[in-house]
């Protein structure tokens, strides 16, 4: 069966469904109406919706058919008058099953592999719920550390929630710039971090810094550059991102460590966001791979453990791989981040859309989209806390990165360019002054007698 393009509005009273669907006969089309559910059928096509509240088919539903634009529009009266239906443009959450949303509503996930006789729910929902508040009450500062001994040989697993493998057999047989894994199907998690940290101390340059630090005309105006509208806590979605949407993998996502989903994208939002600061608003052609570069979880598959190393790893990338290599343009993006966690999930996903626009036009880094960003964009609808959002912002807005923490003395290496500058501006203060002196007196052309 084919899913058909669709999209959903309402009013105070009503839900309407528009659907799209090409060359097909009125006699084959079928509607269902089950409290939150709409079923759609009509030969090849087939969708099912789960909306947030109930709707009824009363005098006021109805279904309308134009043969001309092949659209049907479904109309649907809400069961409660008034009430309004959460993130009806969030189109892949909306093709949830029953039991995928009431997961999320209690953040309540089954584990990947469940035996039989041993899951006791008999305390009722008020444990479940329980258990998922313990599950998302998160310390951004505790790492929970993987069992490297438990990972084989062959068998390593890397993207979203370290759930692939395969994808990067031949990546060295391409152009891929933004890898930086050596063998990243035979690698293991501590060695990833290990050669991530060899290549940003390879690649730190101390002269490039140097000079960024003391000529910072240009990089003052980036600093100051207002975040971007598409940020803001409510954002809209254009036709184009909600068929992306509704084209992103159906699939439900068991995650087995979430706050370590939670700080890899902590780690792309810095990336994007120093990336768009960098020109002044502006994604370039070059940005797929400047994004790659900076970030830790597409260029070294890094999977963290606390909001510290994630910041600390974010700003090494920031000052060693990007055009412009400056502390503060680096504390300034970060603060973007703040605050696009700080607006919720519909504000990082307008992001991670983007992102995934981004990578799915390159020829060669479109496998990012299907190692992280797909994932991300769904989880983003179906997974995500808005309270663990917040709660990430809160840390963010109170977390500082020390200069100590790169671990390339750079307090030195501005204090050295500093007396530098003024030495050579000490320097030329006397050849003018010595250039002064050696001046001979001229002569007037016509001496008085």
């Amino acid at each position: 069966m084919i899913l058909p393009k669709f999209s959903v509005r309402q009013d105070n009273d009503r839900v309407y469904v528009t659907i799209h669907v090409a060359h097909v006969r009125t006699t084959s089309i079928e509607l269902d109406i089950d409290g939150d559910q709409l079923k759609f059928s009509a030969s090849p096509y087939y969708l099912r919706l789960t909306f947030p509240g109930k709707v009824v088919e009363d005098e006021d539903s109805n279904a309308k058919f134009d043969a001309g634009t092949g659209d049907i529009l479904v109309t649907l009266s809400k069961q409660t008058p008034g009430e309004h239906f959460e993130n009806l443009d969030l189109l892949t959450s909306l093709l949830a099953t029953r039991r995928e949303q009431a997961n999320v509503a209690t953040n309540v996930a089954r584990p990947l592999i469940e035996e039989i006789g041993t899951v006791d729910n008999s305390g009722g929902i008020d444990e479940l719920l329980e258990r998922a508040r313990i599950d998302e009450d998160f310390d951004w500062e505790m790492p929970q550390q993987l069992d490297l001994g438990e990972l084989q040989v062959g068998s390593a697993k890397y993207g979203f929630n370290q759930q692939y493998t395969g994808y990067l057999t031949h990546v060295h047989s391409t152009a891929n710039e933004i890898n930086e894994v050596v063998d990243p199907d035979h690698s293991t998690p501590d060695s990833r971090r290990q050669h991530r940290i060899a290549c940003e101390n390879a690649k730190f340059d101390q002269e490039y810094y140097m000079e960024n630090y003391l000529n910072d005309e240009d990089i003052q105006p980036l600093i100051k550059h207002p975040l971007s509208t598409d940020t803001l806590s409510d954002p809209e979605f254009t036709a184009t991102e909600q068929q992306t949407m509704v084209n992103l993998p159906s699939k439900t996502l068991l995650i087995s460590n979430k706050q370590a989903v939670y700080l890899g994208m902590v780690d792309l939002l810095f990336a994007y966001s120093l990336e768009l600061r960098s020109h002044l608003g502006e994604l370039t052609i070059e940005s797929a791979w400047a994004i790659g570069a900076v970030s830790s979880t597409l260029s070294n598959l890094e999977q963290f453990s606390t909001l510290r190393e994630t910041c600390v790893a974010s700003y090494r990338r920031g000052l060693a791989y990007t055009l412009y290599r400056h502390w503060d343009l680096c504390e300034r993006a970060m603060d973007d981040v703040r605050v696009i966690c700080q607006n919720g999930r519909r504000a990082i996903l307008k992001v991670f859309l983007d992102l995934k626009r981004v990578f799915d036009e390159h020829d060669v880094y479109y496998v990012y989209s299907k190692l992280f960003l797909d994932d991300y964009c769904v989880w983003l609808q179906v997974g995500a806390s808005d309270e663990v959002l917040k709660s990430l912002a809160d840390k963010l807005a109170h977390i500082e990165v020390e200069q100590e923490e790169v671990e390339w003395d750079l307090d030195a290496l501005e204090d050295r360019v500093l007396m530098s500058s003024d030495s050579e501006a000490e320097e030329e203060e006397k050849e003018e002054e010595q250039e002064a002196q050696e001046e001979p007196t001229r002569r007037p052309l016509i001496e008085m007698l």
